[in-house]
């Protein structure tokens, strides 16, 4: 997670050497940069591999200027085809820059792994700035008229851009029902590029294209579940062995879940066959021994006793949620995790005591390996080929595996091909309804109900399978694509199971080998049969935070209370007061009513409370009367422990 900034002034005008200087501080290693008339970049290095000791940059060659943060995976293959052009050398900024002079118009489809970059071509008079399909480092821009200004850390960005700093309802109506859009960040006026895409810039004219789709007519089709599995378990040990490239050691964030097992065990494989580079991998676990629904020790403890080696963990009782509340100047979007501060600072100071510069999660398991046991996607394609007999037969044994109603699944599976307005008004999930406390206007305003039903699949899948995994892979690029953890501390977080060429598979193979009636991630489960323990690979349930925080709302109540009496959420028209407290107050007595949302509220009020500090608009200007009438009517050591051996 290297930074890297820079600024193009179009009319020529020369730029000045301590904004560049300024954009890309942010960590504590060398940095540097390079200034060409009214073109600057500045780069400060994150080394995380061996190779990048070796990088200079801003890399100047041929007059051009390339900046990148990244780690490229596909290294071997594309040494190979560029021998020629390498001089030799085999950093990752040459490999990429030697593949824009081979490929100019489709390098970056050439390039995997995780990456954000800026290159300035003087022949084309071209700005170039892209990201890699998944997202997960960031690249912030302000564009206007005279210039454009660009940065992977957001903080930097906005102590320069010189704008009045105000929310993007659009982000905010995302960030309430689906996660935002990647393209977009809290403040009007700053966006952000969308992964997978590149931004090119050409004067004052911005263009931004998509330069990798995921190809909806590729099929991949094997006579046995075993070809499934074996094709499976290699690119999923190669997802997490190119992350494993990091001089030093490796961490991995261990819920006991199927998607985190799996990568501390293959983890462990790798490194006991001398594949890794990395020079050890531990695991750190978050600990709820007094919220027993929240709890999952049992099924960390299992992973720790087959890995015969401790995991750190962070427990409730030590570091509890909203304990502290966060300190609003280090705030730059809303954020859930806002809700679990002291948490996440212990496991910053842990990785930073230990070395370790690089956390592995299973951030997009559920989305990409059919986390759910749901029949909706597998009965929907049989629905819209009119194959009625097999869809017949479908319901009827997913109706057994699930004891539910024959016309509820054939209900659920018809969805997918009904008009959004109808689903909208038919989807009897709580998963697709609204919190009671989001202000009505917005509701209507920002069309809430309709964004609940998650983004439009930008492939062009013609099957409602297709579709649901399409729109699997963009929830999980929203997650990850804020890089929450890389503005709170110095630490590289990469996601395994965005591993683009896991993540093309995964799109090309038929629907029933990822769930099946009463198995959900089928496919999963029989190809690391031989890796996970028993107890892991029998799991089913998930057990998340909410009732750790429910105890934290009641903890807490005094110091709540005061923040919605007069909220900032509500006076931006974002939700109702009263309505809130009447929520929280549930909560506190034990009710889970929406406990994430509850987070994501609570955590909203605290970025708006920065806002507030970053900005000089006064309250009194704010949107409430600009809308409509309906609008405004409605601390301690974390320890060290070893499972039984």
């Amino acid at each position: 997670m290297s930074t890297i900034g820079g600024i193009y002034r179009f009319e020529g005008r020369p730029i000045q050497s301590d904004v560049v200087r300024r954009l890309s501080e942010g960590t504590n290693c060398i940095d540097s940069q390079f200034e060409d008339g009214f073109v600057g970049m500045g780069y400060r290095a994150f080394h995380t591999t061996i190779e990048s000791l070796e990088e200079v940059q801003p890399l100047v060659s041929d007059e051009r200027i390339l900046c990148w943060d990244g780690r490229l995976d596909n290294r071997q293959e594309l040494t190979s085809l560029l021998r020629d052009n390498l001089n030799g050398e085999t950093t990752d900024i040459a490999l990429v820059y030697a593949a824009y002079r081979k490929w100019p118009t489709d390098f970056l489809l050439r390039l995997i792994g995780d990456f954000a970059l800026a290159l300035w071509d003087p022949k084309l008079k071209t700005l170039m700035l892209a990201r890699d399909p998944a997202g997960p480092r960031p690249l912030y821009y302000h564009l206007d008229e005279h210039r454009i200004i660009w940065c992977s850390e957001l903080p930097a960005l906005l102590d320069h851009v010189a704008i009045p700093l105000e929310p993007n309802d659009e982000y905010v109506a995302d960030y309430l029902t689906r996660l935002p859009d990647p393209g977009l960040t809290p403040y009007k006026h700053i966006q952000a590029v969308q992964p997978g895409s590149c931004v090119t810039v050409t004067g004052a004219t911005a263009q931004v294209r998509r330069c990798w789709y995921i190809d909806p007519n590729k099929r991949i089709s094997y006579p046995s579940d075993a070809d499934y599995e074996q094709h499976f378990r290699e690119l999923f040990r190669e997802a997490v062995r190119v992350r494993l490239r990091v001089n030093g050691p490796v961490w991995v964030q261990l819920s006991g879940g199927l998607d985190s097992s799996a990568i501390a065990c293959m983890g462990t494989e790798i490194l006991g066959s001398g594949d890794a580079e990395a020079s050890r991998v531990e695991t750190v676990s978050h600990v709820y021994e007094t919220s027993t629904i929240s709890d999952k020790r049992d099924f960390v403890l299992s992973v720790e006793r087959w890995r015969n080696k401790a995991g750190f963990h962070l427990r409730e009782d030590e570091y509890p949620p909203l304990l502290p509340f966060p300190d609003a100047t280090e705030l730059t979007f809303p954020d859930f995790l806002d809700c679990f501060v002291s948490r996440q600072r212990a496991l910053f100071e842990l990785m930073h005591a230990d070395g370790a510069r690089v956390l592995l999660t299973g951030h997009g398991g559920d989305e990409m390996m059919s986390g759910r046991e749901d029949p909706s996607p597998e009965i929907g394609d049989q629905l819209a080929r009119l194959d009625l007999l097999q869809a017949h037969r479908s319901l009827r044994v997913w109706g057994k595996a699930l004891n539910k109603p024959y016309f509820q699944l054939f209900r659920e599976g018809l969805m997918p091909l009904l008009p959004t307005r109808v689903q909208v008004a038919y989807r009897p999930s709580p998963r697709y309804q609204l919190p009671f406390w989001y202000n009505e206007g917005f509701i209507a305003t920002m069309k809430l109900r309709e964004r609940r039903l998650g983004s439009e699949d930008p492939f062009g899948f013609r099957l409602p399978s297709g579709r649901d995994q399409a729109l699997g892979f963009q929830s999980a690029v929203r997650m990850v694509a804020s890089a929450s953890y890389r503005s709170r501390s110095s630490i590289e977080v990469s996601h395994p199971y965005l591993h683009r060429p896991l993540v093309e598979f995964l799109h090309a193979i038929p629907v029933d080998q990822k769930v099946r009636p009463g198995q959900n991630r089928s496919l999963m489960r029989r190809a690391l049969s031989d890796l996970l323990p028993k107890e892991i690979l029998q799991r089913k349930t998930k057990r998340g935070p909410a009732e750790a925080l429910l105890r934290a709302i009641r903890r807490e109540w005094h110091r709540i209370v005061p923040l919605f009496q007069g909220s900032h959420a509500a006076s931006w028209g974002y939700i109702d007061d009263k309505s809130f407290l009447i929520a929280l107050n549930k909560a506190r007595h034990g009710c889970q009513t929406y406990p994430f949302a509850l987070a994501q509220t609570l955590s909203l009020e605290f970025w708006l409370r920065s806002l507030k500090m970053r900005t000089a608009i006064p309250m009194t200007n704010l949107r409430v009367g600009s809308l409509s009438n309906s609008v405004r009517s409605h601390r301690g050591q974390a320890r060290h422990t070893a499972g039984a051996a």
